[in-house]
């Protein structure tokens, strides 16, 4: 059921946690379109705001601020750094056809705006590490799949984490940046979530589902990992995902979602009951918008409202924003959604 609640948001009513085994799928990415939609509403910066960035409404009625505004598709992995000064980034620009396409890596002064240019080193944008180090990437290698490697900023170099002839995918730190998570096609190709311990280079192999797992973030306190899983596909096209839940000393696996419909790209509030995450619940399949389940998953309340695809959404470390990507304005671009706790922020003072 969905409603309307006094700041209207939309909240739906959900049916509880419920406990599974593990899974696999196959990898969605961005998805963008060279037109921006017909019922995109005009989007005008607000004057007077101290942001570098424009401020904007969403149709929901949260404000957000758009970080980059390109005429092709730049995007961020959970990209913002620790302190809140820093967003990775990266940016994809076509080639001479579909198949050529060049990708530039850049971080973001999110006090000025200003970028500085990382492609030298990285083919893509990830993660910083807690202490702000390193950034976790999934780099391009050279038999055309990926691997994770850590770059360490201060030195430019380039180390490789579990190396693999497989596709490794999606990497991300513990809070205390002794472990690295992320997805890997190493066994029988399916996709499962790996834990790297960087002090002695161990790896462990936390799902061993034949379905799609991956997207792997850790809880504030280091003692849960969330998921997301495919568990099918729609008739009509699509697929179905859920939220899944990994506790570090049990190993218990716990979905919290079971809609048929795709419920994916999560990750957890400062407080770490909270779950942002990208749901198709509200229209066509491949048209995101971003929602908040509360602990228990029985409420989950609206943020964004439009026929786009918001996605890789994510708590900055002080809860003051979410960070996202959009198709909104017809290519895909880097966001961030100002916050008041679990509520978005509805007017600037």
């Amino acid at each position: 059921m969905i409603r309307l609640n006094h700041k209207a948001t939309h909240t739906v009513r959900r049916s509880g946690y419920f406990t599974l085994m593990i899974a696999v799928f196959l990898p969605t990415f961005i998805s963008c379109s060279a037109e921006a939609p017909d019922n995109v509403p005009e989007q005008v910066a607000k004057p007077g705001a101290v942001s570098p960035f424009a401020q904007l409404t969403d149709p929901g009625g949260c404000v957000i601020e758009q970080i980059t505004t390109a005429d092709h598709d730049e995007y961020q992995v959970h990209g913002a750094s620790a302190d809140g000064l820093l967003l990775a980034m990266a940016a994809r620009l076509e080639g001479a056809d579909e198949n050529d396409a060049v990708t530039q890596v850049y971080e973001v002064d999110l006090a000025s705006g200003e970028k500085t240019d990382l492609s030298h080193i990285l083919t893509n944008s990830g993660p910083y590490s807690p202490d702000g180090r390193f950034i976790v990437v999934a780099q391009e290698t050279d038999n055309g799949k990926t691997d994770i490697f850590e770059y360490e900023r201060a030195s430019g170099e380039l180390r490789a984490v579990a190396s693999h002839k497989a596709w490794d995918w999606l990497p991300s730190y513990s809070p205390d940046g002794r472990f690295i998570v992320f997805n890997s096609y190493r066994v029988e190709g399916q996709s499962d979530i790996y834990l790297f311990e960087k002090s002695t280079e161990t790896l462990r192999r936390l799902t061993e589902d034949p379905r799609y797992d991956a997207h792997a973030r850790f809880s504030g306190d280091g003692k849960r990992i969330l998921y997301h899983r495919q568990q099918g596909t729609r008739d009509e096209g699509g697929y179905i995902f859920d939220l899944m839940v990994h506790d570090m000393e049990t190993g218990q696996k716990t979905r919290l979602t079971d809609g048929d419909y795709e419920e994916s790209y999560p990750d957890w509030a400062p407080d770490g009951g909270h779950i942002v995450y990208s749901s198709d619940i509200g229209g066509k399949h491949g048209k995101h918008n971003l929602y908040v389940l509360a602990p228990g998953g029985e409420t989950t309340t609206r943020l964004t409202e439009g026929d786009w695809k918001d996605s890789y959404a994510f708590w900055s470390r002080d809860g003051k924003f979410i960070y996202f990507n959009s198709d909104r304005a017809g290519v895909t671009n880097v966001y961030r959604m100002p916050m008041d706790g679990v509520e978005c922020v509805r007017e600037h003072v």
